[in-house]
């Protein structure tokens, strides 16, 4: 469907169609009653011979045949009444962005697709304002014909799916495959969009999709989450057993090595090498790291596993996992997508697969904190480890680019849990940043997108932003920080060596709010202290993801 096609359609034909299809369906409907009610009393009247018999057998089957008429026409109808009105609603506002176009003196060509600005708003010295302003325009246009080709495929698939066909009957036909490269070509789209087009899938193709490519379904955001769990929990189970064949081949080619050393054979390993000790060392230190990665893995995953099974906690939900470089690992406790608030924490510096236990648990604490805040309200805390955080304070932690590339995924997951969350009424979203998690955060809500409603900034190095303004994606009055007061991160923005401001100082902007001072003699157990029985923080963010402070 091209935007030329929008701006034409005619959604005469579908009303029609779709009043035709409840009329069929409701007439099927009365033919199924009436026939459940002229032959239910028929074993009564007619109890016994191989007629009776053969009458019973045939009427049982008429009775299922109708009675399995209804739906598919139930749903034909909705699938035509929705398109008919979701078409209508579109081509207005395709008609809306285009006449707001031409009205500011652009030239739109609805055939091609394109807006162009006049000559000159150019020449009037305003080059970056003009293009900024037709990129929006377009981006605007194409979002509506992007929603209008998704209400379209959704539509033909549930006719498809749905339409009788005259060997087999209502609701036999068989749509195609949902392949790697549907999947792929989904990852690259807009989560909303990605949310309409699975949403259009039938639930036979969700499942196939889920059972053949599980580490995309897992992964993309915009699939529900309940689909992705069921997804990554295969992937979970696979990647374990890779891990641990990975750790046993790891440890016997080291035993392997180190036994032909002591027997003085080691040249046999390495017959072509000059300096075979130095080549076996340098495997050796090569598998020790990867025996080390392997077995933390193994440990990040028994955690979630464990986690997953754990019938004395309230459910939680496997919404990303990755062994790919340091791991990634993505833990939710309680459905965000049926939520009336959603907690995301972004872990720091240090943070890999292996560490995933930790990080769960305190998503544990703050679900359970808010839940005796606001007990008539439910709240989904998820453990969000989506990005490659710095391995060590020096010198990775004072980059930026761990937070420059992992901004804009968050802002993609946050944009994912707008998009399939259930219901009329939004979730509050809350994304709290731990240390360098919160300069992670501040890259990611520099742009409007990123779908929360309020920042939480907990013992943070600087987001990169002088003051809380600065970050669109939320009010200033709903971001949030605080940092203890013998916390070691401190000295980071107090020297203003890197990431900035110090969002808990009141010249941010942020709205400040209390955790216990901490141990002047452990500053580095006091940076890791907020989720600590009896830290007046963990009240303190209860009430911030609950909406309360």
């Amino acid at each position: 469907m091209s935007l030329q096609d929008l701006l034409t359609v005619d959604v005469g034909p579908w009303h029609t169609a779709a009043d035709r299809w409840q009329r069929l369906a409701q007439s099927l409907d009365d033919a199924a009653e009436q026939l459940i009610r002229g032959t239910r009393d028929l074993a009564e009247v007619w109890s016994s011979g191989t007629g009776s018999a053969a009458a019973a057998e045939r009427a049982t089957a008429l009775r299922a045949e109708v009675s399995n008429t209804y739906n598919p026409a139930k749903r034909i109808f909705e699938a035509t009444d929705q398109h008919a009105y979701g078409m209508s609603s579109l081509r207005q506002q395709a008609e809306g962005i285009v006449a707001s176009a031409r009205q500011a003196g652009y030239t739109v060509d609805t055939a091609a697709g394109t807006i162009t600005a006049p000559a000159s708003a150019y020449s009037a010295g305003n080059l970056a304002h003009t293009a900024r302003e037709t990129g929006a325009l377009l981006n605007d246009l194409r979002a509506v014909v992007e929603r209008a080709r998704a209400l379209d495929d959704s539509t033909a698939n549930a006719i498809a799916v749905n339409t009788p066909s005259p060997q087999a009957g209502f609701g036999t036909g068989q749509l195609e495959s949902v392949s790697r490269a549907d999947l792929e070509a989904q990852a690259k789209r807009a989560p909303g969009l990605v949310n309409t087009w699975w949403d259009s899938l039938t639930p036979q193709q969700q499942e196939q999709a889920i059972l053949e490519h599980p580490d995309l379904v897992g992964s993309i955001d915009g699939i529900p989450v309940t689909d992705r769990d069921v997804a990554n929990r295969s992937v979970l189970e696979r990647s374990t057993g890779e891990q641990q064949q990975l750790l046993a081949s790891t440890e016997a080619r080291i035993y392997y090595l180190q036994s032909m050393f002591d027997q003085g054979r080691i040249r046999e390993v390495y017959p072509d090498a000059s300096d075979p000790r130095t080549m076996m060392d340098h495997e050796m230190l090569r598998l020790e790291t990867q025996r080390a990665d392997a077995a933390g893995n193994i440990r990040g995953m028994e955690a979630i596993s464990s986690r997953l099974a754990d019938p004395g906690k309230p459910g939680a939900y496997l919404v990303g996992l990755s062994t790919d470089g340091d791991g990634k690992a993505i833990v939710a406790v309680g459905n965000p997508d049926t939520a009336d608030n959603v907690v995301t924490y972004v872990p720091g510096t240090g943070e890999d697969l292996s560490k995933a236990g930790g990080g769960i648990a305190r998503a544990d604490i703050m679900a359970g904190d808010a839940a005796m805040e606001a007990p008539d309200k439910s709240t989904a805390a998820v453990y969000w480890m989506g990005y490659d955080a710095p391995d060590a304070i020096l010198p990775d932690a004072g980059l930026d680019r761990y937070a420059e590339d992992g901004g804009p995924v968050l802002d993609r997951f946050q944009t994912g849990l707008r998009a399939t969350h259930e219901g009329d009424v939004p979730s509050r979203n809350t994304v709290l940043g731990h240390s360098y998690g919160s300069t992670v955060i501040g890259y990611g809500a520099k742009d409007p997108s990123i779908s929360a409603d309020a920042l939480v900034f907990v013992g943070s190095p600087g987001v990169d932003a002088e003051h809380a303004s600065e970050l669109r994606g939320v009010r200033p009055e709903q971001v949030y920080a605080t940092r203890a007061a013998h916390d070691m991160i401190r000295i980071v923005p107090d020297l203003d060596v890197a990431h900035g401001n110090d969002p808990s100082d009141l010249d941010f902007g942020a709205r400040v709010f209390a955790s216990d001072p901490g141990d002047p003699d452990n500053e580095g157990a006091t940076h890791s202290a907020y989720w600590n029985d009896n830290n007046i923080a963990r009240k303190n963010i209860a009430m911030i993801v609950t909406g309360k402070l």
